[in-house]
């Protein structure tokens, strides 16, 4: 498997700006990114955001995600959502992510819990997340 992209900190910053203002008809930062990049937006992929957050702020990370997780779960075109914490950097997570389509990731940036939890973990994050999406060997 390779890296089909990295969002860039703009778009980070940028998902967490559009998490906070009022609904809006723009697309969110990161569907528009994998939009450019994935050759079949019908086509299933996986994301994993590698996430590092300041110290102590461990409990209150997972609690804001454990929310998430639940509502994502219910999620349509969701086949896995994860979060899971380095065993040699405690401050360290990635969240493992699985979705049907395009579509779906873009229906679940919208959706309450993650604008939610997007506003919750701002201030717990040492540093902007890193967002590599993947695609199934051979496609």
């Amino acid at each position: 498997m390779r890296c089909l992209f990295c969002i860039t900190p703009f778009l980070i910053v940028a998902l967490a700006l559009v998490a906070q203002a009022p609904a809006q008809d723009k697309e969110n930062p990161i569907a528009t990114e994998v939009k450019a990049n994935l050759k079949d937006p019908t086509k299933p992929f996986t994301m994993f955001v590698h996430v590092k957050i300041k110290v102590g702020a461990g409990s209150k990370f997972e609690a804001a995600f454990a929310k998430a997780i639940v509502g994502t779960r219910k999620e349509k075109g969701n086949k896995a959502y994860d979060l899971n914490r380095s065993v040699k950097a405690p401050n360290e997570y990635v969240v493992y992510e699985r979705w049907q389509d395009l579509a779906a990731l873009q229906a679940h940036l919208k959706t309450p819990h993650i604008t939610t939890l997007l506003t919750e973990i701002g201030d717990l994050l040492d540093g902007p997340p890193e967002v590599k999406a993947l695609l199934p060997a051979g496609e």
